[in-house]
């Protein structure tokens, strides 16, 4: 594939996101603003928002199709599956991403709201993008789910780690445990609580819960104020801007991620490059590749229990900390954007 002498291959890619909005999209639409930005410097892009001024998923069953079928682009990317529909015609060279089945295997099990209609949509669509002619996946997990499901290989990409994640000074007054994820029952944040509950009996610490409740039409959430009403200590945030990140994982002496099920688990990286140790439930369904650096614990007593050794053996602590920052170092936007121009190369050759 040459270059132009612009420096841009002589490439035409449509990349259809979700959003662009990291308020309502959290971490699909930092992957889709970390593609879109690292694509527009070496091919002709162009991208288009599923939900951009207000949630429209109609529009993956008209607008994005006719988009997608007229294209003059070489390549048609859908970067969550329901936008990837048109792949059953094979007139367009399509690639979708899966980043993972959780509406599938767990809509019952999290009580999701209007779970009949969510997933017959989800089936039939994701059913159809599943014959694009090139399906990538966020992790060798969500690759298995989706040959279990699909009956389809698909190439593993894994999602990168910005630079600006790194350890900064923060003064804490007291051991600080951190939770960031919004607040749904997938994400457990109840055990989070749990666990700050066990600790506080034996030492004087504080829990910051940050992230607040997903902008979603079916997945359930805790509510969180009543839960940590009679508890001191506590500090609850929503949204998080993207500039404050950073200075809150290293608010954080300790990262709380009990998730249930994830695609990938992206913050769970993002705290390891900032020095911070990850604690996870062993139960949690999470990528081997994210969480090979984390704390597994089988329940919140456990975690409570390694919190309490590592902050009375700080060796330890940092030992735990510079494995896990020099971990998540190995995952990059660069080799995450250079992976995906590779897979349209392939196609267009």
């Amino acid at each position: 594939m040459k270059a132009s002498k612009s420096g841009l291959l002589n490439l035409k890619v449509l990349l259809i996101v979700p959003s662009l909005d990291v308020l309502q999209f959290k971490v699909l639409a930092r992957v889709s603003l970390e593609l879109a930005k690292g694509l527009s410097k070496v091919v002709d892009l162009e991208v288009v928002e599923v939900h951009k001024w207000r949630k429209n998923y109609l529009k993956n069953l008209t607008i994005i199709p006719f988009k997608e079928i007229t294209s003059k682009a070489d390549i048609c990317h859908a970067v969550v599956p329901e936008s990837g529909a048109i792949a059953f015609l094979k007139r367009k060279r399509m690639v979708t991403t899966f980043h993972d089945v959780t509406p599938l295997i767990l809509a019952e099990k999290l009580d999701f709201r209007k779970r009949y209609i969510f997933q017959a949509y989800v089936l039939l669509l994701w059913k159809l993008a599943a014959r694009s002619e090139s399906v990538l996946s966020d992790s060798t997990q969500t690759a298995i789910e989706v040959k279990k499901i699909f009956k389809r290989d698909s190439t593993v990409i894994n999602l990168g780690v910005d630079k600006k994640f790194k350890p900064m000074h923060i003064k804490k007054g007291k051991p600080t445990l951190g939770f960031f994820a919004n607040f749904s029952y997938r994400k457990r944040v109840n055990i989070a609580i749990e666990v700050f509950k066990k600790l506080k009996h034996k030492i004087d610490c504080k829990l910051i819960l940050a992230g607040g409740n997903l902008n979603s039409i079916y997945q359930r959430h805790f509510n969180v104020k009543n839960m940590v009403e009679d508890l001191s200590d506590i500090e609850v945030y929503g949204y998080v801007p993207e500039e404050e990140i950073v200075k809150l994982y290293n608010s954080f002496d300790f990262s709380l991620f009990p998730s249930l099920h994830e695609g990938f688990g992206l913050p769970i990286l993002e705290a390891q490059r900032c020095g911070v140790p990850v604690l996870i439930k062993r139960d949690s369904v999470i990528p081997q590749e994210v969480r090979q650096a984390t704390i597994e614990c089988d329940s919140a007593n456990e975690m409570a229990e390694k919190i309490l050794y590592l902050l009375n053996n700080k060796d330890e602590y940092r030992k735990v900390s510079i494995k896990s920052q020099n971990y998540a170092s190995k995952f990059t936007w660069q080799k995450f954007i250079k992976q995906n121009l590779s897979i349209y190369e392939s196609l267009v050759r």
